[in-house]
């Protein structure tokens, strides 16, 4: 697939992303998400990051666009890891006194987690697929 292929992808993926956000964020700000039992929220967030994760595993396409995008998708998931690591830091400095459920933890746990992973499957699946491509041309090389 050439650069061509991809032109609809970040539309798509805006077209996605804008109301997911908004919807997590009007749902923080609204205290839905409090209102929801612990389980629910931890259900709620595992199917979102499920979900982003096999959108990215099945749509060859969004596959692809990470792949171009490979040093954009490594650092976004880096970032995601980083913000989820300080987030873990905090609560943990916090006791079992934190709300999960309120801001900014819920948009983390709601969308940024999610996204986090699906980008950390892009480039994982990137670097395989370059590692692979690589390896394949040094065995080629080295048979010759």
């Amino acid at each position: 697939m050439g650069n061509d292929d991809y032109r609809e992808v970040p539309l798509t993926l805006a077209a996605a992303l804008t109301p997911w956000a908004a919807a997590v964020a009007a749902g923080t700000s609204a205290g839905v998400f409090s209102r929801l039992p612990g389980e629910a929220l931890a259900a709620l967030a595992a199917f979102a990051t499920l979900y982003a994760a096999v959108a990215v595993l099945v749509d060859a396409r969004l596959r692809g666009w990470l792949a171009a995008h490979g040093a954009a998708a490594a650092w976004t998931a880096a970032f995601g890891t980083a913000l989820v690591l300080v987030v873990a830091g905090v609560a943990l400095a916090e006791g079992v006194a934190v709300n999960l459920a309120r801001a900014p933890w819920a948009p983390i746990f709601l969308f940024g987690f999610p996204v986090t992973v699906a980008s950390a499957v892009g480039a994982i699946q990137a670097a395989r697929r370059h590692g692979v491509a690589t390896a394949g041309r040094g065995l080629q090389l080295a048979g010759d």
